[in-house]
């Protein structure tokens, strides 16, 4: 990742508001609004408040999208049932209206005065604009000056929607989760990397299980030839499942979801070919919804083009991957760990040394990843990756 230390920007240790950006003002830090603030969308925000001492200098989030009230919002980043409490960052936060702190005064939640998120880490205070719009078409990203858009409500995941927001004015859009259709390019970090420009309008960070199944399909197929693959995704629950039994599009995700192991489709499988078309009709596989809250894992077995292959070269690739080029990418471990030991983990897979196999030509590897911080992570980073990009935004027309 770039080096943003020796950037002039600075933040005030008074409360900034949100302020318009004068076209042709695009520079560092990179200007980015973040439409839906659920599990990803508070996750990326916590990740850049974690990783960085001082905000704002290589990403500046400019403002936050979502329909719940800002009390609630506030809540929801402080304490976190799965990655824990805002405060042991070091940081606080506040909701500011018209310069009245929430200690003050609460605000409404469907006020029209301007609302911040104001966090203080380090004894400088950054404001983030709150926004509560459901037309993505309507945000004011023109007028502030946005130039990417992390979309993280999982609903505009066509290209058609993702588009809103370019003609609200950003400058390009992040999907956070695998797209409905087309679009200018899907990302998997450390392995297309390059292919992210600042010259695509609408790209998709894919899923948090697509960024730890491409790696290492990648990696094992460069080193002997992946014939086929099956894999298993073992997945914590999800928003999108119901407490107790209830209507669902998806009648098994109709079940209770603390009561039940779940199979399920992957978005997974048709988000990898994108990525690898040399992998189209080669890999499939579902998902296994567990009771769990975070953490995930994928079990893949394959079959190589290569023949007499020891579980130990197949150890000693993945090891060298995540020493070099995936390093930061991909782990390993020989440790026997459960789910818990890999919350908070910001790798988007960890392979478990202790559960490659083999049988005849057939060969599994077994690897977990945290399915909220690692993909919050990726996102992050791509995002990163385009602040250290000399391009300049061009919109398409």
């Amino acid at each position: 990742m770039p080096e943003f230390s020796n950037t002039t920007y600075h933040l005030s240790s008074k409360p900034i508001r949100a302020t318009t950006h004068a076209a042709g003002e695009h520079a560092q830090p990179l200007r980015v609004a973040i439409n839906g603030f659920g599990r990803i969308g508070r996750n990326v925000l916590r990740a850049l408040l974690e990783r960085f001492e001082v905000l704002g200098r290589a990403i500046h989030v400019v403002a936050i999208n979502d329909l719940a009230p800002a009390e609630t919002l506030l809540h929801l980043l402080k304490f976190d049932s799965t990655h824990g409490r805002l405060s042991r960052l070091g940081v606080s936060a506040e909701i500011v209206q018209d310069g009245i702190t929430d200690k003050e005064q609460k605000p409404s939640a469907t006020a029209k005065s301007d609302i911040q998120l104001c966090l203080t880490k380090n004894n400088l205070t950054y404001c983030i604009r709150l926004l509560s719009r459901h037309d993505p078409k309507t945000l004011p990203w023109d007028t502030l000056g946005i130039d990417v858009v992390l979309e993280c409500t999982g609903h505009f995941r066509s290209y058609a929607q993702a588009n809103l927001h370019i003609e609200a004015g950003a400058q390009q859009v992040i999907i956070g989760a695998a797209p409905f259709d087309d679009v200018d390019a899907c990302i998997v970090m450390g392995v297309n990397t390059e292919l992210l420009t600042r010259e695509l309008p609408i790209v998709s960070g894919v899923s948090c299980t697509t960024q730890a199944l491409v790696p290492l399909i990648d990696t094992l197929d460069k080193a002997f030839g992946v014939k086929s693959a099956m894999m298993t995704e073992i997945h914590a629950v999800t928003a999108d499942q119901t407490v107790l039994d209830q209507a669902h599009r998806d009648p098994r995700r109709a079940r209770a979801s603390g009561h039940n192991i779940i199979p399920t489709t992957s978005s997974s499988i048709a988000a990898s070919e994108r990525v690898l078309p040399a992998m189209m009709g080669k890999i499939n596989g579902h998902s296994i919804r567990v009771p769990t809250i975070d953490v995930a894992a994928i079990d893949v077995t394959f079959v190589f083009n290569a023949s007499g292959i020891s579980i130990d070269a197949i150890r000693e690739v993945l090891k060298s991957a995540s020493r070099a080029h995936l390093l930061d990418i991909m782990a390993y471990t020989d440790e026997p760990l459960v789910s818990s030991d890999f919350i908070h983990q910001t790798e988007s897979l960890i392979i478990d040394g202790q559960q490659l196999m083999q049988v005849d030509d057939q060969y599994k590897v077994f690897a977990w990843y945290d399915n909220e911080w690692g993909y919050a992570n990726r996102l992050l980073d791509m995002c990163l990756h385009l602040a250290s990009s000399k391009q300049t935004f061009t919109k398409k027309q």
